[in-house]
Formats: structure tokens, sequence, C-alpha cells
């Protein structure tokens, strides 16, 4: 393995909260029209944004779809973006935690060639800017989980739940902006790997007139631990901060999000051995201050501090900004969904989006719906092995993508993934690409180009084996 991250120098600045409160008020400030007209517009947008329209995120707040699905009554905000040159297959990007639409790297979405304005960006970086734009190439789905700006939550989120609200979602833009959602292929990061997971899953049986064909997961678990375990050998640091964010001590949320969001970056000499709770990363809490025992690699090549400041000026501008992005209620959710998913497995899909045959190794913080894709047994946390992974019915192949120093899931538990499909429906169904160099949790941050090319890769360059059905669920 790669040791990218020995020998380097700390940084010599230091990042508060009120340093990047008040850069993105500096920033926002500047966005009030766009803010203004994103209130009171009554417009429906009926063509994707194009690419050449595509400039920062949080400059679609005006061109936000919303649909209400008739079988849950949640609403979800959305957007479609893309030129669709090269194929009309449907690219359904499935956020992580506490993140929201502008928080997607603009550069792994498309390049300075077909969207001349992202190098207004705050993290732009020439030496990510490559030859391939997703957007250009085929439409892409954006979507807030329900809970976020405008979109009320109402009850409790399941996997399942929001599995039904995409299908809704693309039912919806589908008729909005009359394009064809038939063929889809979903794309997670981090908590939106187990959710495009789930979709995988329950589509075919719930709606036999969409296709799954590829399926990109970028830092991801195989599920339903039988020991018992939740979470991918996580670091100890960013487990406390997950505690304090959800409100279990005095801190500040805000504080512990933020320092959360750092955390998805390796820091100062950290190798890829020093990943999980190997890593040696912990966090204390004094007063409202949180101690993080390492220093964050918040330099040119880890694009850190560019990042931080955007994420908060995504929360300070409409319609994000009505929720501030994740409010604990919805985090607190989606860290049950996590916990949820790491401990429980279903055998089955059922019809109308629902799991079947689901069982846990403890009893589930939310539903046992939430369960993983595989079995994984990780008594030895730093060798996982999964097994009776559920049949997948789909054209196109998996394909995982991960960073070696990563402190919220061990890259290992990618591979146990794409290891137990590959045994279990052939070689090649499954694939595992690693950042050859410094790469954490947020890899698609660090290095959105690499990333984009790789996705790139996965969606039409490599033989597409069908992964059949199989006509007995394993036992």
């Amino acid at each position: 393995m790669p040791r990218g991250g020995v020998g380097r120098k700390p940084s010599s600045r230091r990042i508060s909260v009120a340093t990047l409160l008040v850069a993105a008020l500096a920033e926002t400030a500047c966005q009030g029209t766009l803010s203004h007209a994103a209130s009171s517009s009554t417009a429906v947008t009926t063509k994707p944004v194009s690419c050449s329209e595509i400039g920062k995120l949080r400059q679609l707040g005006s061109r936000l779809q919303y649909v209400t699905n008739p079988r849950t009554g949640d609403q979800i905000e959305y957007v479609v973006i893309g030129d669709a040159a090269m194929s009309n297959d449907v690219l359904v990007m499935f956020p992580g935690t506490g993140q929201v639409i502008p928080s997607w790297p603009i550069q792994m979405l498309t390049n300075k060639a077909y969207s001349p304005g992202i190098v207004h960006n705050i993290g732009y970086k020439a030496s990510e800017d490559g030859a391939v734009s997703l957007c250009h190439d085929y439409h892409m789905v954006l979507f807030d989980y329900p809970g976020v700006g405008k979109s009320p939550l109402d009850g409790s989120m399941t996997s399942d739940r929001i599995a039904n609200d995409v299908d809704a979602m693309l039912t919806d833009a589908s008729a909005k902006y009359g394009i064809p959602t038939s063929v889809v292929d979903p794309i997670g990061w981090s908590l939106g790997t187990a959710e495009a997971l789930k979709y995988a899953f329950l589509s075919p049986v719930a709606n036999a007139r969409r296709t799954i064909h590829n399926l990109v997961l970028i830092a991801t678990l195989p599920g339903g631990n039988e020991s018992g375990k939740s979470g991918g050998n996580p670091a100890s640091c960013q487990a406390s901060l997950f505690e304090t964010s959800l409100g279990r001590r005095v801190l500040p949320a805000t504080e512990a999000k933020l320092d959360l969001s750092k955390l998805i970056f390796p820091y100062v000499g950290q190798g890829p051995a020093d990943s999980g709770s190997h890593s040696g990363c912990t966090s204390s809490t004094r007063a409202d201050k949180v101690l993080l025992s390492v220093k964050l690699q918040c330099d040119s090549q880890n694009n850190c501090e560019p990042f931080l400041l955007s994420i908060v000026a995504d929360i300070l501008t409409y319609p994000w900004r009505v929720t501030k992005g994740i409010d604990n209620k919805l985090f607190a959710q989606q860290r049950e969904i996590a916990h949820d998913s790491s401990l429980g497995y279903c055998a089955r899909a059922g019809a109308g989006f629902h799991s079947e045959g689901c069982t846990a190794s403890r009893t589930p913080e939310q539903s046992l719906v939430d369960g993983g894709v595989c079995r994984t047994n990780d008594s030895n946390r730093d060798l996982p092995i999964a097994s009776h992974c559920v049949p997948l019915t789909m054209t196109g192949t998996i394909t995982v993508i991960n960073g070696f120093e990563d402190l919220f899931i061990q890259w290992t538990y990618g591979r146990a993934l794409v290891d137990a499909y590959d045994a279990q429906y052939g070689a090649r169904t499954a694939h595992l690409v690693t950042y050859p160099g410094l790469a954490g949790h947020g890899v698609l941050i660090q290095h959105p180009g690499w990333t984009e090319a790789q996705i790139s890769i996965a969606l039409g360059k490599r033989a597409a084996p069908r992964i059949v059905r199989a006509r007995k669920a394993p036992r």
C-alpha cells in the first residue's frame, strides 16, 4: 500500500468555526438576489439545467423541483442537470450523512470545458479539471432527503422509505422534464452507498419499468455484521463527535458537525495503516470546544479549507438555510439508519419497496428494514469477511471507490463487499478502485477529477455481466 501521508508537515493555519462563518457570510452576502428569487419564484423548470449553466451548485436553489410521494407523504426537493450527450441513463446521486445538494464537489460532476462557470468556485483546482464531464454525458438527479430545506420531515426515515421516495421522484422528473428515467445508475457516497444499494435491491421488484444498470459506491460497507459491532472499525474520534453532534453533550452541534466534516480528510502524517480504530485519532470536549488529537491536513492537495468554507456557505443559502442544512432530528435518523445497516441483513426484496427476511445481530436503533446487503463477519475487524449477499437484478456492474486513510470506514470493508459479490455471482461482477495516494473518506472531495474519471469508467467502459437473481434466498 502507498503511504502518501507519511512525513507531511503540519498545517500552520487553524480553522475555527468563527472563521468559517465570517468567510461564508461574506460570500453569501453577494447572493442576496439569488436567495430572494428562490424564495419568491413560482416558475416551473421544464428542461434539465444544461452543463453550460452550471457554476456553483448552491445557485440552483431557484431551479429546484418539489414532489410529494403519495405512498409515503414525504416531500423531496431535487433538480435534474445534464446534457445526456452520450447516454439516456439517469445518474441518481445519493447523499451522505449531513449532505445537501450543493455539497457534491462540482469537479466530480463536470469540467471547465462544458461548465466554464465552475472556475469561480472557491475550491476549483486546475489540476482536477479532467477530460470527463458526467454532466455533459448523462442526465444527473441531485436531491435532498426529506427534512432538508423546504421539504418537511414527517415521521421516521428508513432505507425502504427513501427508496420509495426516490422512485416517486424519478416518475415526477420524467413528467416535468420530459426525460426517460427507465435506466438508472445509482451513485452514493458514505451513508448514500447504503441507500443506493437498498434502491438497487428493491426497485426491480417494486417497479419493473425501471432497470438498474451500473452501481457506484464511494466509501461503503456491506452491512449485516454478525459479531454485533456497528460501523466499519471507525476512529474513536469520529464516534465521539457523532455522539456530541446528536446533542448528548453540551457542545453546540454546529461545532461538532464541522469537526466531523474535517475528519473526512486524512490528518497530518497519516498513512494507510493508520485508518479506522488504529488511527490514533481521539477527541474530547472542553467547555464549548472540540479538541482533536490530530491536525487536519488542510493543504492544496486535500482541498480541506475550501470545502469547509463552501459547506457553511451552502447552508446559508436558500432553501437550505431553512433547516440550516441538516437539522439534528434528521441527522440523528441518518445515524440510526447507518447503525442499523451495519448490524442488519435483509434477504429478500418484496413488492412495494419493502425489505423482507430481515435480521440483526443486535436490537436496531430504528428499523430492521435498514439492514445491509451482505452478512459480514468482522470478529477480526481488520479482516472483515462478507457472504450471503443479496442478489441484485441489474445489467451492469458494482464499482466501489475508496481511499486508504479512511477514518470512518476502513477500505477493507469495501473490499469485503466486492470479494463477496465476485465469489457469489461471478468474477468481475464487482470492482474495487482505491486512490493510489493520500485519500480518506472524502476521496471524491480531495480528488474530484480522478473520482469522476473512475465513475465514467464504471458506467461505460467495462464489460457488464448480468447479476442473476437467485431462485432461493440465501440461508
